[in-house]
């Protein structure tokens, strides 16, 4: 009984589906023209890099304005079924976000922005997608490639990035794609994108800056900075991550160091991830009293499985909290989970789990509930007792 996320090959489409959780099938706004080439490797390079060149005088925060083109040509079969060679272009303008390097590891700097349809909307657009076209994405670039993403998961690799001072320029072929809205053939694109890079005064961290210490009273352990990647995987270092709590604070995962951890993906509406809620304070108080091992049990909550990209408010992480008598974190998921555990695990679902050593190693992971006692054993053989 699980929701199960079903990614589609192409990088910047995503289908969420509920399966057993309450929620029905739901097919968020999509760029159906995607042109990705690839979607790259994680570099831990995260963002708020120096990729933006000269020219800028360091207010705090860059922007972006530009366009991107997609000149679409079908082939012979396309064409007889009705299609025309076109082109559509969308209007870019978007603030740096630096507080969220998972959605592109490998980006030098990523940008929110919002998009506009300026031209081929009637006429091209329609012959390519049968959906509306998305109002906002983040758009990023690093080590000479072009990133895109419109749904806050990772962003794909959407061919070459030129940054020559306050310029930056895209361009990606992709060609022998089905034409499916016209019925037969193919089609291809040749996407050219042209930015002007600028700055204002502002956070590329968008206040997501952990506090000395925190009001809610969680641990600070306080490590050196992240520089690993944002891969999940058993025998490696837990990827990083900042989040808002009930206290309306940003909290660190890495200052839970020097206990066991269970990050847990669920999302309110999820009734496994109700089900495991309701017993997570007993398996938490059991671990302290009757083996002497202090376990935070942190809670990433989306707010519903038809949302689970949206923002989690301080009201519903406080539910979640008086709802089950939590002691441990609950925070505000901010596509982390979405964005590791979909790669990580095959068919990955809410809820999502990841058991972590207090050297912050990931011992174990996996999609569904089935008790809290499998979590108790593992760390118990890995504690030695």
């Amino acid at each position: 009984m699980r929701a199960l996320l079903l990614v589609a090959a192409a990088g910047l489409s995503l289908g969420l589906i509920g399966v057993g959780c309450g929620s029905s099938e739901t097919s968020p706004d999509d760029d159906d023209a995607d042109t990705s080439s690839g979607t790259g490797g994680s570099t831990g390079v995260g963002s708020g890099g120096s990729g933006s060149g000269g020219g800028l005088t360091g207010l705090g925060q860059r922007t972006i304005s530009g366009d991107i083109t997609w000149n679409v040509t079908f082939d012979a079969a396309a064409q007889a079924s009705g299609a025309t060679d076109c082109s559509y272009t969308r209007h870019y303008e978007g603030v740096e976000n630096s507080s969220s390097p998972w959605r592109c590891p490998q980006c030098e700097v990523v940008f929110e922005a919002t998009v506009s349809m300026t031209a081929g909307q009637n006429d091209c657009y329609p012959q390519v997608s049968p959906n509306a076209p998305v109002d906002d994405e983040w758009i990023g670039w690093g080590n000479g490639v072009f990133y895109r993403g419109p749904l806050g998961l990772r962003l794909s690799d959407q061919g070459a990035a030129t940054v020559a001072g306050t310029s930056l320029t895209s361009s990606n072929t992709v060609a022998d794609l089905e034409a499916t809205e016209v019925g037969a053939g193919t089609l291809g694109f040749q996407v050219d994108g042209t930015f002007t890079i600028g700055e204002q005064e502002g956070d590329p961290n968008h206040g997501f800056d952990v506090p000395e210490t925190y009001a809610c009273g969680w641990p600070k352990a306080a490590p050196a900075p992240y520089q690993g990647d944002y891969t999940l995987a058993i025998g490696q270092t837990m990827p990083d991550g900042v989040f808002l709590d009930s206290c309306g604070e940003a909290v660190r995962l890495h200052d839970f160091a020097g206990d066991y951890i269970v990050v847990d993906m669920s999302a309110i509406d999820c009734p496994p991830c109700n089900q495991k809620a309701s017993e997570q304070e007993a398996f938490v108080q059991g671990m302290q009293t009757n083996d002497g091992i202090t376990v935070h049990v942190i809670t990433l909550l989306a707010p519903s499985l038809s949302d689970p990209l949206g923002d989690t408010s301080q009201q519903q992480l406080q539910s979640w909290i008086s709802n089950y008598s939590i002691s441990t974190p609950v925070l505000a998921d901010r596509a982390w989970g979405l964005s590791l555990f979909s790669e990580a695990i095959m068919d990955a679902g809410y809820p999502s789990w990841a058991l972590v050593s207090p050297n912050l190693e990931v011992l174990d992971m996996g999609t569904g509930y089935g008790g809290w006692d499998s979590y108790r054993s593992a760390i118990l053989a890995h504690a030695g007792n």
